[in-house]
């Protein structure tokens, strides 16, 4: 039984070590901008983890064309790793937290009419 607890605590410690990389990599002016958008655009509570999933493509979408327009070459992220699989869970458990608490933030502003299901 201590070896299962020993597994969960682990797992959780991981889960938010990845949340913290996330909410860093979302708290910067690119993230925080995509994030006030989501939040803005985001008509329930019950579409913050499909809003959250969007904005971690946006962002990696914008940062592999950001190059680009600075005259860059043109370089896919490398999908097929494990690590890029983490960078996009993290950076959707930061906007799930970032786009949550502007979302609370948009419901306290304009009331409950906006932060409800219609």
């Amino acid at each position: 039984m201590d070896g299962l607890l020993d597994q969960i605590g682990n797992l959780l410690t991981g889960i938010f070590a990845l949340a913290e990389g996330g909410f860093d990599g979302v708290n910067q002016v690119l993230g925080l901008i995509i994030a006030a958008i989501a939040a803005i655009l985001m008509a329930s509570w019950g579409r913050l983890f499909p809003t959250a999933l969007a904005a971690a493509f946006i962002h990696v979408v914008i940062n592999v064309v950001r190059p680009v327009l600075d005259g860059g070459a043109f370089v896919l992220p490398d999908i097929l790793t494990l690590d890029f699989w983490l960078a996009l869970f993290a950076l959707f458990l930061g906007y799930a937290i970032v786009i949550a608490l502007f979302f609370f933030l948009k419901s306290l502003i304009f009331g409950r009419r906006h932060a409800h299901a219609h």
